[in-house]
């Protein structure tokens, strides 16, 4: 059988994703990868890599023979024993805790929180205007998920530091990379959560509902374990990822105000722009499945038992499903078709509030500001997992009519 796929030797190639050039520069570094196709297999890190679009659509929507039980990060977790159900479960486990929850994030749900989401974001832009110069991760990029998420769960952190570090380690732990600092940072979050985060948690909200009731319809383990992990991934991810994304979007402003001030002259564009904003930089650059039998795709044959990278960054700048993808067009016809939230029955549960506070802040910072700038060097986290910004120093521009 002729398999159409290409073997790196990652021991003498600069096609290693974890090497620090890939690193330091991930979209060139998916350019050389696709370069070789769409199925890479990668011996020095014995990984296979799907950086094109339709074969990670394909790989995420077979969970059949790409399965999320065996693990979804390079490395499986040695010192954490529970797994997060939402991501870490396959069907019909996975199915029957999802539907505890998805009552939660229906579109009459998430619209019940859009005044204090919007509330937020105003204060966030205002304060921004005000500073005038500042770091954005620190102001903005972290801000707004650390009080959206407080109010979509109930869990109040015991500070914005802490809160960063915690949903930080929840990723790097399991990477190439990770220190064992980074898998206790992450038990020192469970135990917070279980110990001060849950009684602290006021009478009404998702998280009571979630560890107290076992979900909407009561399904989810009585011991606590799956509901405390399911409560913690909610929170933890949904920390790191819309963080990341919204300094990437002030980033991408930055670099093409040409797209802000179309922004600002079409509100109506905001919801397309908050597409285009995931597709072109997307927070997680790849999520694992693994194979418990052979599998193939798009004529490559993946033996059992292989580490399959599902490259959604890259994915989501494949030129053959979006043309001229390194370019920000915030009125792409098909920006909504980005990888940004997974494909298939793993799609991102919290993405409809994600796109809620993308949307707010955009629609506030448009108001308020006419220009964002750079105003010192930038310095991305050396997360292998999320790509994120750790300081962002810009500088904004008031619209007319607004003050510092």
């Amino acid at each position: 059988m002729t398999i159409a796929t290409s073997t790196i030797d990652a021991s003498n190639s600069d096609l290693d994703p974890y090497s620090p050039r890939a690193q330091a520069d991930p979209h060139a570094f998916y350019d050389r990868l696709r370069q070789q196709g769409p199925v890479v297999y990668v011996p020095g890190r014995d990984v296979w890599l799907v950086s094109g679009y339709a074969q990670a659509v394909a790989v995420l929507r077979n969970h059949a023979d790409f399965v999320s039980g065996d693990g979804v990060t390079f490395n499986v977790p040695s010192t954490r024993t529970e797994r997060y159900p939402l991501i870490e479960n396959d069907p019909p486990l996975h199915d029957r805790i999802r539907r505890s929850v998805q009552p939660s994030f229906t579109k009459r749900a998430i619209e019940s929180f859009a005044p204090g989401v919007e509330n937020a974001a105003s204060e966030i832009a205002h304060d921004a205007v005000e500073l005038g110069e500042f770091d954005a991760v620190e102001v903005i990029a972290r801000a707004m998920p650390d009080q959206a998420m407080t109010l979509l769960t109930g869990i109040t952190p015991p500070s914005a530091e802490a809160l960063a570090e915690w949903s930080d380690a929840t990723s790097r732990g399991e990477e190439p990379a990770g220190t064992q600092q980074h898998s206790e940072s992450v038990m020192e979050a469970l135990t917070w959560l279980a110990t001060e985060g849950l009684p602290a948690m006021p009478a009404h909200c998702l998280g009571r509902l979630i560890v107290d009731s076992g979900g909407h319809d009561g399904r989810l383990d009585e011991d606590g374990s799956q509901r405390l992990m399911t409560l913690a991934s909610m929170w933890l991810a949904g920390i790191d990822s819309t963080g990341a994304l919204l300094g990437n979007a002030i980033d991408a402003f930055v670099d093409h105000p040409d797209q802000w001030d179309l922004l600002r002259s079409r509100p109506d564009l905001i919801p397309n722009a908050a597409e285009e904003l995931l597709r072109f930089g997307a927070p997680f650059k790849a999520f694992f499945r693994r194979t418990r039998t052979t599998a193939h795709v798009d004529g490559a044959e993946i033996p059992a038992g292989a580490r399959v990278a599902v490259m959604l960054a890259a994915a989501s700048r494949d030129p053959l499903q979006f043309p001229d993808p390194h370019r920000l067009d915030i009125t792409r016809e098909n920006a909504k078709s980005h990888l940004a939230f997974g494909n298939g029955l793993h799609v991102c549960l919290g993405s409809p509030f994600a796109r809620l506070e993308v949307v707010s802040l955009l629609a506030e910072l448009a108001r308020r500001v006419a220009r964002f700038e750079r105003a010192g060097e930038a310095r991305r986290s050396p997360s292998q997992t999320v790509h994120k910004f750790d300081t962002l120093p810009v500088r904004v521009v008031p619209a007319e009519g607004e003050s510092k």
